[in-house]
């Protein structure tokens, strides 16, 4: 699965908890985010500086404050938008290296269970489990 099909697939299954993962389409997945999100903050950035720079230079900054918080918002609203699908990506790919998707709680364990994830997002494809096989297709 290739990078733009594993965004797409991100999409069409955002509600699908069954099946699994490959370690490819979680990162592919990963950087499609990474790059959405860096762009959004980029944008934030510009328009909170135009603010500070209107406001420096004599203005009140009222007219560039709009433009800065309707970027934060839209990073919100993604941040939202992004979240039941990718709890359902990361618990198929706990499937796909064949745990189940309750490790995903180990999450709410503050800068370790993050670690731990991390980890396991890392692991292999763990041959045919009671997940599914490898050789059928991949649902991310």
């Amino acid at each position: 699965m290739g990078f733009l099909e594993a965004y797409k697939s991100f999409w069409k299954n955002y509600v699908n908890f069954s099946g699994r993962s490959p370690r490819s389409a979680y990162w592919y997945v990963v950087v499609w985010n990474v790059i959405i999100f860096a762009v959004l903050y980029f944008l934030a950035f510009v328009f909170g500086i135009s603010i500070f720079m209107e406001s420096a230079l004599g203005g009140t900054g009222i007219a560039s404050s709009g433009g800065a918080l309707f970027m934060m918002v839209l990073v919100w609203l993604y941040l939202l938008a992004i979240l039941l699908p990718t709890i359902s990506l990361m618990v198929r790919r706990l499937h796909d290296s064949g745990k189940s998707g309750l490790y995903l709680l180990l999450d709410l364990i503050p800068f370790v269970g993050s670690i731990i994830m991390l980890v396991f997002m890392c692991l292999e494809s763990d041959g045919p489990n009671q997940y599914g096989d490898l050789d059928s297709e991949f649902d991310i």
